[in-house]
């Protein structure tokens, strides 16, 4: 499995002026950079960006997110096409700079946490499906997929499991859609993390490998060994990347209210030297 860093451990969004990541990354050893530029990835040459990564070594993927102005489950037609459309410029921009996967919480707007009546939960997880009907052909066409992200409790209310996650990938038929799990969310949400990933075997695509306090992959009590086997037993051959969050307003975001290394660097640079010691 190759090993990368979502780029929210430096920064939010990525801009031109954090290119210097790509290099740190490969320094650091690892083999993918996850770049995660909001709404203003336009302001990004495709061109540049992917050259800049072919001179690193590195591989690429892209992290995205939904709010309430383009929640593709919302009843608000507007605002559901805007998430259509979001999503295939996105995948658009994502395939001129090499990557291969859009990962994230890609089925509804990040933060929404409401307790919905059954039939009002199904209808607006079946606006989800029907949108990510047209958004799964379109990422067909350009040879992605898109990878649905179960979230926890905390932070959405739609998608929290990976039998959730199934249960979408399944109801939406499309080979553009499939999804990925994340160690930090499995950690809280799932009986078994080891069964949550063998679960996902017919559609995971992805996966964040994060340790249960979003520090330093290796110093909490995520089970490696367990994950290491379930995705042995799976036959995964995707990434593993690390993904915390800057301090400040975006670690405040993720409710983190401390420092979770000496320095920040500590997290990915430490990370990818224990996972690639666990994985290879």
């Amino acid at each position: 499995m190759k090993i990368g860093v979502n780029t929210l451990v430096w920064c939010l969004p990525f801009s031109e002026k954090d290119m210097y990541i790509i290099d740190s990354i490969k320094e650091m050893g690892g083999d993918v950079i996850e770049i995660t530029p909001g709404e203003q990835y336009k302001k990004l040459s495709p061109d540049k960006l992917r050259k800049r990564l072919q001179d690193a070594g590195l591989e690429a993927t892209v992290c995205g997110s939904f709010e309430d102005h383009n929640d593709i489950s919302s009843t608000n037609k507007s605002a559901r096409k805007k998430g259509i459309d979001y999503m295939k410029d996105l995948i658009v921009w994502a395939n001129q700079i090499g990557a291969k996967v859009i990962g994230g919480p890609l089925y509804s707007a990040l933060g929404k946490k409401r307790a919905l009546p059954p039939a009002e939960r199904k209808a607006e997880f079946d606006r989800a499906a029907e949108s990510l009907k047209e958004i799964g052909e379109h990422a067909v066409k350009s040879g992605l997929v898109v990878a649905l992200e179960p979230i926890n409790r905390f932070e959405i209310d739609m998608i929290n499991t990976a039998a959730q996650a199934i249960r979408m990938c399944d109801q939406v038929g499309s080979p553009g859609i499939r999804m990925m799990l994340d160690t930090f969310h499995m950690n809280i949400e799932e009986k078994s993390i080891g069964g949550a990933i063998r679960s996902a075997k017919k559609h995971l695509v992805h996966l964040h490998t994060c340790s249960n306090d979003r520090g330093t992959p290796g110093e909490g009590h995520i089970p490696w060994k367990e994950v290491k086997k379930a995705l042995r037993d799976i036959g995964y051959r995707g990434f593993g990347v690390i993904e915390s969050f800057a301090p400040g307003q975006i670690a405040a975001f993720a409710n983190i209210w401390r420092p979770l290394a000496e320095k920040q660097d500590d997290i990915p640079r430490n990370g990818i030297k224990y996972l690639k010691k666990v994985f290879r």
